[in-house]
């Protein structure tokens, strides 16, 4: 790691001299000035993370050089020295910006202290305005062409309130778009209530959507607002829209027809204004034909359409997407990891993705945490994915095959399920798949034969 920069300013050579010896035995690179006029040059020149600050100097005053210095770089450090009659002043100094102030004659531990302590006070602020800025805004990483080109429209489509059906495998970052939608449009001040139509039992799905009125049913001891009304202003996410039961597409089909819903139990319609955006990793227009899915209430929720391809289509998007994780999880855990070794990204770069982005996600967590070097390697990955590296099979030519795309998932469900005991939660987190799309795939591989 670099070492901190450390600039002293006090017009006394000896104090100079013995600062600049102390804190550079302790790693630090240290540089002196012995007014306020050479302070503020070698400042200007070298741009140190710390400087100590005497208070009193013959060519102007300590307040007037820190209001200098914070007015170059307010996140400098200045920790003053100050005789003992200029303590009130230096009280002043400190809560105009200063870190510290140390009262001579001073303790050379004490400064060092003070010094390392406002490093890692800096060093931690640092990392938290790092994760909350890669955590707060929706970020959708892609070098894809056909991604760049589908993001270009999304502009015109976010200043519009037309309904989004964005369409793709699970963990390829459907919610992440939907979010980017909203966040560039008007709506943006107003709530994004995502709602998981996979995820909420049928006999619940009316009154969590819609609400319910005080005594609707046994157990409702109070009139509860639903999330369609909660998202009113706002834009509503309907994630995994294919999931929804027939009987309840009709009533979300209504809603949309007359932008009022009319909560359980209750009497009147609630005007609501929300902007729909829904998701799925089902092909609707198949579903309308087996009769899984309503044809009307399709075209109510596909005015603007969006597919994402998934990870394994998108190689290119791979490395970028693994780095972006690394910087986040490396603020989170407090680490300084650099990369990948040059195996680790061939691994990460040959692997299948059946979870997509959520389960590279998920690796590269787990990585970041399990890594005690500069470089995430192979032995960081998961033994799985280290084990599927490049899967193939030998024909009876000798020719090399790529394993069918049907039985490489069905490997990936049995490997999973092995891993946990069989324990289908788990398996479905591992797969970064949702649990009731986990069982559908043990029915269609396991239990129809």
């Amino acid at each position: 790691m670099k070492a901190k920069k450390i600039l002293i300013i006090d017009d006394e050579p000896a104090i100079c001299k013995a600062l600049q010896i102390s804190l550079k035995s302790e790693g630090f690179e240290v540089d002196t000035a012995l007014s306020a006029k050479e302070g503020i040059k070698k400042f200007k020149a070298i741009l140190p993370d710390v400087v100590v600050l005497d208070l009193r100097l013959p060519d102007s005053d300590g307040i007037k050089v820190m209001e200098s210095i914070k007015a170059i770089e307010k996140d400098t450090i200045i920790i003053l020295i100050t005789a003992y009659g200029d303590t009130k002043t230096a009280v002043e100094a400190v809560k105009k910006g200063a870190y510290d102030f140390i009262t001579k004659p001073f303790d050379l531990d004490e400064l060092k202290i003070s010094i390392k302590k406002a490093l890692k006070e800096r060093a931690l602020l640092e990392e938290n305005s790092l994760l909350k800025s890669l955590q707060e805004k929706s970020i959708f990483i892609t070098k894809n062409k056909e991604l760049l080109n589908l993001f270009s429209q999304i502009e015109n489509i976010s200043s519009t309130d037309c309904p989004v059906l964005i369409e793709g495998e699970t963990g390829t970052g459907k919610e992440v778009m939907a979010k980017i939608i909203h966040e560039n449009s008007e709506r943006k001040t107003k709530p994004f209530i995502p709602i998981n139509c996979s995820a909420i039992p049928a006999n619940l799905f009316e009154s969590e959507l819609f609400g319910y009125e005080k005594n609707a049913f046994t157990g409702a001891s109070e009139r509860k607002k639903g999330l369609i009304e909660l998202a009113n202003g706002g834009t509503l996410f309907l994630d995994e829209i294919g999931e929804l039961p027939m009987e309840l597409q009709a009533k979300l089909l209504r809603f949309l027809e007359e932008k009022a819903l009319r909560r359980v139990g209750g009497l009147s319609n609630i005007p609501v204004d929300v902007r729909v955006v829904s998701a799925t990793n089902r092909n609707l227009k198949e579903e309308i034909d087996r009769g899984n899915f309503r044809r009307d209430l399709y075209y109510r929720l596909c005015v603007a359409y969006f597919k994402i391809p998934p990870l394994r289509e998108r190689k290119e998007d791979i490395l970028p997407i693994s780095e972006h994780f690394l910087k986040i999880f490396n603020a989170q855990f407090n680490k300084n990891i650099k990369g990948f070794t040059e195996r680790a990204k061939e691994i990460l770069l040959n692997y299948h993705w059946p979870g997509n982005v959520r389960e590279l996600r998920n690796i590269i967590e787990r990585a970041v945490i399990l890594t005690k070097g500069e470089y995430i390697t192979e032995k960081e990955l998961p033994l799985e994915v280290r084990d599927n590296f490049e899967i193939k099979v030998l024909n009876d030519s000798g020719e090399l095959n790529i394993m069918p795309l049907e039985e490489l998932e069905k490997y990936h469900i049995k490997l999973a399920l092995e891993k946990t005991g069989g324990n289908v939660s788990k398996a479905a987190k591992l797969l970064g798949i949702s649990r009731f799309a986990l069982q559908r795939r043990i029915k269609k591989y396991f239990e129809s034969n």
